[in-house]
């Protein structure tokens, strides 16, 4: 029986997870990148110029480009080189993009301002979830000068303003962390880091991926668990999955669901796309330190290190850290 310690512990996770549950629907974002979507942002900005952030100096909605998946693709896999290479939380990015996928889809944006979003979305992102902070005139040096801190900072009152200062969303991530915390107790440790490395892995995936922008976080945490593991085959005790289960009917979850569904079945082709057989074959702890990132653009970075990556100018102009790894700078999409 369980102690009254555990039964405790246990109310407490549940309701975590249901309030998770219940602010997740704050943050949904639409599926913005479809024409017709596009169309109505354009002819609200015609119609009333407040609606965007054109300073005047860009391109009207009847000229300028729509913005598409690949303007997406370069900021996800930018982003994820920077907190990357100055180690900071790989989380950063799942919140700076929610962030970007919720502005832009409320306002006709063009490739400029775009840019800027994005760039201020991960300087938010940073300072919300990551243990270390990257400092201001780093973020400029990486932008080639295309912006200034005034630049920034304004940006950042606009986003915030917008979103109702709603801009730390519950992420995959975070219900990832609470479902196995609390579910998977009777496994072995080296069991237990395989399903966790794996389970965030894949939600790092589905960050990067569009499909997900629309699915709810708690489908895609539930989803990349369910991945997991299948993938982790026989390494966790049947009772933890007996005690996963019935966590995730406890909260109001349910893995039947047609959401739940087609993020486990994308998440299984992504995995299998982005992981080759050779580290099929030696069963990495995908996730943990030393591994690609989804993105293929450096080691990953969960665990803070005392010692930060110094960035340094070269003769050529390029940013390097002291180790000689080149760290791109920030180009407009």
């Amino acid at each position: 029986m369980p102690s009254p310690q555990t039964i405790v512990a246990t109310e407490e996770v549940c309701e975590r997870l249901k309030v998770m549950i219940r602010q997740e629907i704050d943050y949904m974002i639409p599926d913005y990148l479809t024409p017709a979507w596009q169309a109505g942002l354009a002819a609200a900005e015609v119609s009333d110029p407040s609606t965007t952030d054109n300073n005047g100096d860009e391109p009207s909605p009847s000229s300028s480009e729509p913005i598409n998946i690949l303007w997406r693709d370069k900021i996800c896999e930018w982003c994820y080189n920077l907190v990357d290479h100055y180690e900071l939380a790989r989380e950063s990015v799942s919140v700076a993009m929610n962030i970007v996928d919720r502005y832009v889809s409320s306002r006709f944006i063009t490739p400029k301002t775009y840019t800027i979003v994005a760039v201020t979305a991960i300087h938010i992102a940073i300072k919300l979830v990551s243990p270390w902070k990257l400092r201001m005139n780093h973020l400029l040096d990486l932008c080639a000068g295309k912006y200034t801190a005034g630049d920034i900072a304004s940006m950042e009152l606009v986003i915030l303003n917008a979103l109702s200062w709603r801009g730390h969303p519950p992420s995959a991530f975070d219900f990832c962390g609470e479902l196995i915390d609390s579910s998977f107790t009777e496994s072995t440790p080296d069991a237990l880091n395989d399903l966790q490395d794996k389970a965030r892995y894949l939600t790092e995936l589905a960050v990067i991926d569009y499909f997900f922008v629309t699915k709810l976080p708690s489908s895609v945490a539930l989803a990349s668990i369910l991945v997991a593991l299948e993938l982790t085959r026989d390494q966790v005790d049947p009772r933890d999955k007996d005690r996963f289960t019935s966590r995730v009917g406890q909260v109001g979850l349910d893995a039947s669901e047609e959401e739940v569904i087609q993020c486990y079945t994308r998440l299984r082709v992504m995995y299998r796309n982005n992981t080759s057989a050779e580290e099929e074959e030696k069963e990495p702890e995908v996730g943990g330190r030393g591994q690609g990132s989804p993105t293929g653009v450096g080691e990953l970075a969960n665990t803070p290190s005392k010692k930060r990556k110094r960035i340094q100018e070269d003769k050529e102009g390029r940013l390097i850290t002291e180790h000689g790894e080149e760290i791109a700078r920030f180009e407009p999409v």
